[in-house]
C-alpha cells in the first residue's frame, strides 16, 4: 500500500529546528491491521480459557471475563503507547512512534485523549472517520492526534553509537591537547551532548549550536586557535585524558 511521506518541523529547547517524518496513512494501516490480529488472537484465547472448564463460572467468572475482554478492546492501544512511549506491537514492526507535535514524546494525558476519540475515529465504518482525516490534514492526524497534540512519525535508522573521542574530527586526525583544568563538569557534559547529537542535525542549526556551545567553552580553556567544533572535540579529548577516560587509540593500519 502506497505511503506518502510527509515532513513536519519542530523545535527543541535549544531553538534546534528537527523534521520529523510523519507517517503516513498506509504505513499507519499496516501497524493497526497487526495491532487487530493481536487483539483478535488474545480475544479467541480467552474464549478458549474461559469455556475449557465448561460453560457455567459463576457470577465472579463472568465479571472476570467481561473486564478481561474489555480491557484487550480498550485498553490495549493506551496501555501499550503509554508503557512502550508511544508505540504498539504493529508500530514497532512498522517503526512507527507517536510523539507529541513539539516533537517531545507522549505524556500519559496526551495517549489517553487521543485513545479515547478511536471510537469516533472508528466510524462509520472500521477508521473512516479517522482516514479522511489522516489524508486532509498536513501532519496525518486523525481526530484523537488533533484533540491531544500528537503526531505519528516514521522513526529513522539509528546508527551504532561510537564514543564522543572518536566520533569523527573535524580534520580527519586526533585534536590537539588543550588545557582543560578551567571547565567543569557541566560544560563537558554540554560539549558531549552536542558531540553526541551533531550528526543528525542540519548543517545551518549545527554550526549555529556548534557556536553558542563554543561560546562558553572557550574563555574556560587555553587553545591555540582553532573553529568551534575543532575546539569542542579537542575540549572533550583533552578533558576525558585528565581523568583517565580517554578513548581508545585508533587501531594501525
Amino acid at each position: 500500500m502506497p505511503d506518502a511521506t510527509r515532513a513536519a518541523r519542530t523545535v527543541t529547547p535549544e531553538a534546534v529546528a528537527i523534521e520529523h517524518d510523519v507517517a503516513g496513512l498506509g504505513s499507519r494501516l499496516i501497524a493497526l491491521l497487526i495491532d487487530s490480529l493481536i487483539q483478535f488472537a488474545a480475544i479467541v484465547i480467552l474464549i478458549l480459557a474461559f469455556t475449557a472448564n465448561g460453560p457455567t463460572h459463576g457470577t465472579v467468572g463472568i465479571v472476570v471475563f467481561l473486564v478481561l475482554l474489555f480491557w484487550i478492546f480498550v485498553g490495549y492501544f493506551p496501555l501499550f503507547e503509554g508503557l512502550w512511549h508511544g508505540r504498539t506491537p504493529g508500530k514497532r514492526l512498522q517503526r512507527l512512534r507517536v510523539v507529541r507535535t513539539d516533537g517531545q514524546p507522549v505524556t500519559w494525558a496526551s495517549v489517553l485523549v487521543r485513545n479515547a476519540l478511536r471510537l469516533v475515529d472508528f466510524l462509520p465504518t472500521y477508521y473512516m472517520a479517522g482516514a479522511i482525516t489522516i489524508l486532509l490534514t498536513r501532519r496525518s492526524q486523525r481526530l484523537g492526534d488533533l484533540a491531544a497534540g500528537t503526531i505519528v512519525v516514521r522513526e529513522r535508522p539509528i546508527p551504532a553509537p561510537v564514543a564522543v573521542g572518536q566520533a569523527g574530527w573535524t580534520h580527519g586526525i586526533p585534536p590537539p591537547p588543550i588545557d582543560t583544568t578551567g571547565l567543569t563538569e557541566r560544560e563537558y557534559d554540554l560539549i558531549r551532548s552536542f558531540l553526541e547529537r551533531r550528526a543528525a542535525l542540519q548543517p545551518g542549526p549545527r554550526a549555529a549550536l556548534a557556536a553558542q556551545v563554543a561560546g562558553v567553552v572557550r574563555p574556560r580553556v587555553r587553545a591555540v586557535p582553532l573553529g568551534d567544533e575543532a575546539l569542542l572535540e579537542a575540549a572533550a579529548a583533552s578533558y576525558r585524558t585528565r581523568f583517565g577516560t580517554a578513548p581508545a587509540p585508533h587501531p594501525p593500519p
